[in-house]
């Protein structure tokens, strides 16, 4: 009975690590599509609330992967442990070379499971939630060299910067939920409902949204506050380029004419660097990155 409860209290706090590595990566790729890639607001995810399964499964791999090297690597193995309790080890140390086995198990581990959720949507529900097609030496546009690149920066920065720290709030998370002293039972009961009541959300939005992929989705994620933002925006840059506009027609000739000459060379500069750029990250120049979100801010169904 011991052993069952403290299993449960285990998977009741990574049940609660993974929702939050869910909504983190919703909030970093809604970021990421709305000033790098898409360069709009869109929903990143197959479902329609604030989180991406994918990147809780990521957490709470890189985690688990730390936990289990510090637990089956012999003690010759020193690895990077800054606060001397990580995990139950109490060798404090800095970074090592053997460092490198946890984090490169992780980086294969992020790049598999990159590479199985996006044929799982590619292949099962003709859904392309990324596309790396016009990346050099990407595979079935799910997986390239260069993001693989970038899984190993965050497995660095996770692993050197954030996990000692993380490994910390677990435990002080698992004091506040099942040591509260004479409030305990209290707290754990309110946590545990309360987790239980959002992962019931997420559940019926995951299967809402598994039905509504296989149908195309047309539901609307812009509400009608967001919509007016952006015609108030439109509005107002039409506004500015007019103004522009005049200003600039007002300037001498010989200054208008300078000024054009300076906008052609500053216009080739931008652009070989752009070329520049594509090269040193692998996009290939003959592939063009197919818009995959409708109008609505939702992810194509492919034919």
């Amino acid at each position: 009975m011991l052993l069952s409860s403290i299993i449960n209290k285990y998977i009741i706090v990574i049940l609660f690590m993974f929702l939050i590595g869910c909504m983190l990566g919703y909030l970093s790729e809604c970021l990421y599509r709305r000033y790098v890639s898409a360069k709009k607001w869109v929903n990143p995810g197959f479902m329609k609330g604030p989180w991406l399964p994918l990147y809780g499964f990521g957490l709470v791999l890189m985690f688990g992967i730390s936990a289990l090297m510090q637990q089956i690597l012999p003690d010759s193995i020193i690895l990077y442990n800054p606060l001397g309790n990580l995990f139950g080890n109490t060798n404090q140390s800095g970074p090592t070379v053997y460092d490198l086995i946890p984090i490169l198990i992780t980086v294969i581990g992020l790049i598999l499971l990159e590479f199985i959720g996006g044929i799982i949507f590619v292949k099962g529900f003709k859904i392309r939630l990324w596309d790396y097609t016009n990346m050099k030496g990407n595979i079935l546009g799910v997986v390239c060299p260069v993001f693989s690149l970038i899984w190993f920066i965050v497995t660095l920065i996770y692993y050197y910067a954030l996990n000692p720290y993380i490994y910390v709030m677990f435990l002080n998370l698992f004091d506040f939920m099942f040591e509260g002293g004479d409030t305990g039972n209290v707290i754990n009961f309110m946590f545990i409902f309360a987790l239980g009541i959002i992962y019931g959300i997420f559940f019926v939005d995951l299967i809402s949204s598994l039905g509504v992929f296989k149908k195309v989705v047309k539901l609307a994620r812009e509400s009608n506050g967001l919509k007016h933002y952006e015609k108030f925006r439109a509005d107002i840059k039409v506004k500015l380029n007019e103004e522009k506009t005049k200003a600039y027609n007002m300037l001498p000739e010989a200054l208008r004419n300078q000024l054009a000459e300076n906008k052609l060379q500053n216009a080739e500069n931008i652009n070989n660097f752009k070329k520049f750029i594509n090269k040193l990250i692998l996009i290939d120049p003959n592939k063009k990155k197919v818009d995959n979100y409708d109008d609505k801010g939702r992810p194509k169904k492919e034919d």
